[in-house]
């Protein structure tokens, strides 16, 4: 009877030693997040905010800081933490990425990795819209006026970015003559080339536009909000933020609609509707690389579930992008992530074509 009331004491003791050591994988280490987006920009500006709250929540309180890897539309960065490189796949760098579904649809080669690889800790979701200048020729009024516009010039950051794909994709679809200005790392690089007039119309997920090009465009009349992206509702069909279009703000089908008297169709419009809806539930993905220890893993994603219902952090993040903290869990990521395989040939050759120099 001693020796197995001794096992057991043995086994209890074995079991509080792991469950401590778990709890200190990140004891006395640092955390870097990666952003794929230059300093400034709205995943850095997201991402600072993560910095000075996150550690709280992680068991073993990390040190927690920022590194910026900006370029080739955000995949310099994916690419590094896929390949290791400047890294290792032992949990101390996370990245935290503005991410577009389109180089994986379309097989850029630019893309390195598999990103359906990655260790998925969440996503951040959130919502974009398009704005211009009024004094586009021959003058915006109203949204659906961009139809009858002579020519744009559409400020970007690489041909194969989710943001410059779809705003190609909506003037393609409208009809519009167009112009790519792309390679800007910032959005404030690019709403400062918009007040400039060396640019006339470009786009911006929610946070940014509240806070950039609200206050430097819109509120100075020189620039209006044009249409929201629309994502993929519960029905099938097209939907939209109800707060934007409370503020006026039409989906891109109700523009069409407005401008042409029939909804939008055909394989762009299909390519445009999906790759949106990918992009804005997982706005900002949050990832480890392949081979990355569970332990680090599972610890990460319940900090982040626990991080985004904390109200003074969900405070802060309102104050700072105007959105409410959103974040998807793995399990709804992981399968987003691998429905990037199965696209109609249809939309995947028209995204192709779109991203080929």
């Amino acid at each position: 009877m001693r020796f197995w009331a001794s096992l057991n004491g043995l086994a209890v003791c074995f079991a509080l030693s792991a469950t401590g050591a778990s709890a200190q994988f990140y004891k006395d280490k640092t955390l870097t997040l990666l952003v794929n987006y230059g300093a400034g920009g709205n995943a850095d500006i997201e991402a600072r905010l993560f910095q000075q709250y996150l550690a709280g929540f992680v068991p073993g309180k990390p040190n927690v800081i920022v590194q910026n890897v900006p370029g080739a539309g955000g995949i310099n960065a994916i690419n590094m933490l896929g390949l290791n490189v400047g890294s290792r796949a032992d949990g101390l760098t996370l990245g935290y990425f503005t991410f577009g579904p389109i180089s994986s649809i379309a097989d850029d080669p630019a893309l390195k990795v598999d990103v359906s690889e990655f260790r998925v800790v969440g996503a951040m979701k959130s919502w974009a819209l398009a704005y211009g200048r009024k004094d586009i020729p021959p003058g915006i009024t109203k949204p659906s006026d961009l139809a009858r516009a002579k020519k744009v010039f559409i400020g970007g950051y690489s041909r194969s970015s989710l943001h410059d794909t779809r705003l190609r994709f909506a003037m393609e679809i409208l009809g519009v003559p167009y112009q790519m200005v792309t390679g800007f790392q910032t959005t404030a690089m690019i709403n400062k080339a918009m007040l400039q007039n060396e640019l006339n119309i470009t786009g911006s997920t929610l946070p940014g536009y509240q806070t950039q090009a609200v206050p430097q465009l819109v509120d100075a009349g020189i620039a209006m909000p044009l249409f929201q992206f629309p994502v993929i509702g519960k029905d099938g069909k097209p939907a939209g933020n109800p707060a934007l279009t409370k503020q006026g703000v039409p989906r891109f089908d109700e523009l069409y609609q407005e401008a042409f008297g029939k909804p939008p169709s055909g394989p762009k419009w299909e390519a445009m509707l999906l790759t949106t809806h990918l992009g804005s539930q997982m706005q900002r993905l949050i990832v480890f690389p392949k081979g990355t220890p569970d332990e680090p893993v599972n610890d990460m994603r319940g900090a982040f579930q626990k991080l985004v219902k904390d109200e003074a952090f969900a405070t802060a993040y309102r104050n700072v992008t105007h959105e409410e903290p959103d974040v998807a869990t793995a399990e709804e990521v992981e399968p987003m992530l691998k429905r990037m395989r199965d696209v109609s040939p249809e939309v995947k050759k028209v995204i192709k074509e779109s991203i080929a120099e």
